[in-house]
């Protein structure tokens, strides 16, 4: 590994006692700016938080000057999702995304989140956390708080008192609202009913962010959803972690890329972002049972199951759903990422749970062993069903930015999706570098002055004098994702220091004390 050079230099006013120009000078790195232009050679000076002067050399008085000769010096990465509430207490380093670049972690997706938002937020900023955080309101979260998990339009009441709480969230700090019309209760919801929400968010300032009601056979009406939604609202709106899920349904992302396109000619600002896997990830029941069989919650999904003619209908979806979409046409293709109740079963596929219950491996046997699954208390999975050639088209489209879908990961903790672990270094070696897909500079910028200027933070993503020093120091040649599906708690190569708030938070391998992250509030906050 690279070794990094702290020089603390005794120049004539530290002898003195004046204070330095800088307290922390980075050296002769190669610096990729964040907006895609190209690489050029410079000096960062930092102060305090900010970053105070950019130059080709810099000889100021600094309390420490680190030399990154031959490396990459790039604004930290801001992933745009994540679900980082998940670890992010019980680990306030987030060590798995600070080791591969990212400063800023955007929780709140997927239509959920905390409601109201102000006392998880207040939380993270009582607590001492490495990486920035900010969060969106979720849809789903608001409509079951309202609603409960019920399929049915809400009354005029019901909608006035969604609107007030997505306000509340954007004043609590919010920078948007995010939906996850794929899940219950978000994909009970009328577009018209989430165009009104959205319109509050906008009128606030914000942004629409969506998992989309489908990603297999409604691809495209899911996207031409997300888009009205956009559109209708009057905000910026994003469809979120793209992909196309199924075989059957491979080579859409052709069509979908055209829709956004065809968007963004008539005016409505459409972006995407994706992480680079070809496998999704979210809870057994909610990728593999067809919606209808989880209204009312655990309680009513059990009281189907126990009915013979209702557990026939649920399975036969379940068959189709394995065929077709998220199972990939294989039950090897689902893979158990984390089980309360039975922990051995974390790292097995459903052919191989399935045989350990003493049946043959067919579609319907394993569509079996997924209502025993639910039955028991339920499971998260990591589903193999995407199509590389998709997956790669929508990462090259000038709309897309990089984002993880990720978590705070415990080291060793169950047999996550290694998403969590790689997202950015694995775009920025595999796709940049090895793949020759986009430039690196590229690469950097759909992962930094794009999802910030996305969210409107404008002191971040960029490198340029007066704005936070959030910086990631990489070696191109190096940078990879070294967690698999077979082995994901491996933490990514090739990041040798990573800066937040002008703090270095992990250097030569190893996480600091420093504890540097703030809480980042949406353009509403009161």
């Amino acid at each position: 590994m690279r070794r990094l050079l702290p020089l603390v230099l005794l120049a004539p006013a530290l002898i003195s006692g004046q204070s330095p120009a800088a307290d922390l000078i980075v050296r002769g790195g190669r610096v990729i700016d964040g907006t895609g232009g190209p690489w050029y050679r410079a000096d960062i000076a930092i102060k305090g938080d900010t970053i105070v002067r950019i130059a080709p050399s810099i000889t100021d008085a600094a309390a420490r000057v680190v030399d990154v000769t031959g490396l990459v010096v790039a604004p930290g990465f801001i992933d745009i999702h994540t679900h980082a509430r998940r670890g992010i207490f019980e680990l306030p380093t987030a060590d798995s995304y600070v080791r591969q670049g990212v400063t800023t972690l955007v929780e709140g997706p997927d239509g959920s989140s905390d409601v109201p938002l102000g006392p998880f937020l207040a939380k993270l900023a009582a607590t001492p956390i490495t990486p920035n955080i900010a969060s969106f309101i979720g849809q789903g979260s608001i409509r079951s708080l309202v609603m409960g998990p019920i399929n049915r339009p809400a009354s005029a009441e019901e909608v006035e008192r969604m609107r007030g709480l997505v306000r509340q969230g954007m004043e609590d700090g919010a920078f948007g609202l995010s939906s996850g019309l794929f899940y219950v209760p978000g994909t009970f919801t009328p577009t018209a009913e989430v165009v009104e929400l959205a319109k509050v968010a906008g009128s606030l300032g914000g942004i629409y962010i969506s998992h989309m009601r489908d990603e297999a056979k409604g691809v495209l009406d899911s996207v031409r959803e997300t888009i009205t939604i956009g559109e209708q609202g009057g905000l910026p709106t994003q469809v979120t972690h793209h992909k196309v899920v199924g075989k059957k349904y491979g080579g859409q992302s052709v069509q979908t890329l055209r829709l956004i396109d065809e968007a963004r000619a008539r005016g409505v600002d459409a972006t995407i972002d994706q992480y680079p896997y070809t496998a999704s990830s979210t809870s057994i029941a909610s990728a593999l049972l067809p919606a209808w069989a989880l209204e009312g919650g655990r309680s009513a999904t059990l009281e189907r199951l126990l009915d013979p003619a209702t557990r026939a209908k649920v399975k036969a979806e379940t068959v189709a759903i394995l065929r077709d979409e998220r199972g990939g046409g294989d039950p090897r293709n689902v893979v158990v990422a984390g089980n309360s109740w039975d922990p051995a079963m974390a790292g097995k596929n459903l052919a191989e749970i399935t045989a350990a219950r003493s049946l043959p491996v067919t579609l319907e046997n394993a569509a079996e062993t997924t209502l025993w699954i639910v039955e028991k208390g339920g499971a998260q999975g990591i589903f193999h069903a995407i199509n590389e050639e998709d997956l790669q088209r929508i990462l090259v489209h000038p709309a897309t930015m990089v984002a993880s879908d990720g978590q705070v990961a415990i080291l060793g903790r169950d047999h996550p999706h290694p998403r969590s672990y790689g997202t950015f270094a694995r775009v920025l070696g595999l796709y940049a570098r090895d793949k020759k897909l986009l430039p690196l500079e590229v690469a950097v910028q759909k992962m930094t002055s794009f999802p910030a200027q996305r969210l409107g933070v404008t002191d971040r993503g960029v490198l340029r004098p007066g704005l936070k020093a959030d910086i990631a120091v990489f070696d191109a040649a190096r940078i990879r994702d070294t967690a698999t599906f077979e082995k994901p708690h491996a933490y990514a190569e090739g990041v040798s220091l990573v800066i937040v708030n002008g703090q270095i938070a992990f250097e030569n391998g190893v996480m600091t004390a420093a504890r540097p992250g703030r809480v980042l509030y949406g353009p509403a906050k009161r």
